[in-house]
């Protein structure tokens, strides 16, 4: 039976899947709006990749489980990469790409910033050291020898642990640095079209976030959900996540001053807000905040607090939600994210993921809308 078919090599058929549109991206033979929906999935498929293949190896082992863990550091290689690429765009002026002319300072930060970004994917891999998960089961819901959970912890570890590593070697967050600012201003296009972007990228998040979940290969559609906290939302949970918002909204007007004065008071780098209102200023118009304040409302909350926080508690994903901003924040603004993470956190874990969505969602749109109208927080 066909149906029969899809559902026993489901796990095999998304490997091909989505090898079939990682090959077709990097080929460049799409072109328009295909290209555009197709490449929105690249941040998404690797991670499903990773998914399948440990699905399929669980069940198989042998050669299968080595073919995982290749792919896994190949993925930890990509993730080092991309931190290093900009985090040397931070530190090299356009002048200096263009002369290859380098001073010892420049230097010695690049030298620092790859033995940093190659530290921090080597400890990742402590995920699979078993005593490690033993230890780590004591305080959360993982199976020490799973092979899956063990692939996931390393993958989540390599997500934390990677992407602050320019900001801590350089002092600047990538997307504030001169050179990233100069490339923004003198490019009139590169956030063009964010509403398409944004929407096409919340999809395949979703696709990705089932599929990670066991859709169709380990859980029915319904258990799917289930996992993933997603549920119909009553009126009391929609007015509450409203209500939260604002309150987060309020709280943060006056904790982020607060941040930023303690953050500088140890002399690390504060949040260069102006430069921040600049990464956001493709989207603000109002279709664009509504959509951006979805796909991160939705996208975000159904990956880090529906995904990964059943498995992996509440510190780990806040952490590794702060993480993802590492390239656009200073260090009061990782902490200001890491703490909204906290509150997300605890209203997943005392509601449901759609709870915590729409707060997540209110909160951004009043801050975008705030933006658009010339406050800046």
């Amino acid at each position: 039976m066909p149906l029969e078919f899809v559902r026993r090599h489901t796990s095999e058929l998304m490997l091909v899947f989505f090898g079939l549109i990682f090959a077709l991206v990097v080929s460049g033979l799409l072109e328009g709006e295909a290209a555009a929906f197709l490449t929105a999935a690249l941040d998404v498929t690797p991670f499903v990749i990773l998914a399948m293949l440990a699905y399929i190896a669980e069940g198989r082992g042998g050669a299968l489980r080595w073919v995982t863990i290749v792919w896994l550091i190949l993925l930890i290689g990509g993730i080092a990469a991309v931190a290093a690429g900009f985090g040397v765009l931070s530190i090299l002026p356009a002048e200096v790409l263009e002369s290859g002319e380098f001073d010892l300072d420049m230097a010695a930060d690049m030298t620092l910033l790859l033995l940093g970004t190659l530290g921090a994917a080597v400890a990742s891999l402590i995920g699979f050291s078993r005593r490690f998960r033993v230890w780590l089961s004591r305080y959360l819901p993982i199976d020490p020898n799973s092979f899956v959970q063990g692939v996931a912890l390393v993958t989540v570890l390599a997500l934390i642990l990677i992407p602050p590593v320019p900001l801590l070697v350089v002092g600047v967050p990538p997307y504030l640095s001169e050179p990233f600012i100069k490339l923004l201003t003198e490019s009139g296009d590169i956030f063009a079209d964010t509403v398409r972007i944004n929407a096409y990228g919340l999809f395949w998040t979703l696709i990705a976030s089932f599929l990670i979940a066991g859709a169709c290969m380990r859980r029915t559609f319904p258990e799917v959900l289930e996992r993933l906290g997603l549920v119909r939302p009553t009126g009391r949970e929609i007015a509450f996540a409203v209500f939260a918002a604002f309150v987060l909204v309020v709280a943060f007007h006056f904790i982020d001053p607060m941040l930023a004065t303690l953050v500088g008071y140890f002399g690390l780098p504060v949040t260069d807000t102006g430069a921040v209102n600049l990464l956001f200023a493709g989207s603000l118009t109002l279709p664009g905040i509504i959509v951006a304040s979805i796909a991160a409302g939705f996208g975000e909350e159904v990956t880090i607090r529906g995904l990964l926080q059943p498995r992996f508690g509440i510190l780990l994903p806040a952490l590794l939600f702060a993480s993802l901003h590492a390239f656009q924040y200073s260090w009061d603004g990782l902490i200001s994210v890491f703490l909204a993470g906290i509150v997300f956190a605890y209203i997943r874990r005392y509601s449901n993921t759609t709870t915590s969505a729409i707060t997540h969602t209110v909160y951004d749109l009043v801050l975008f809308a705030l933006l658009m109208a010339g406050v800046s927080f």
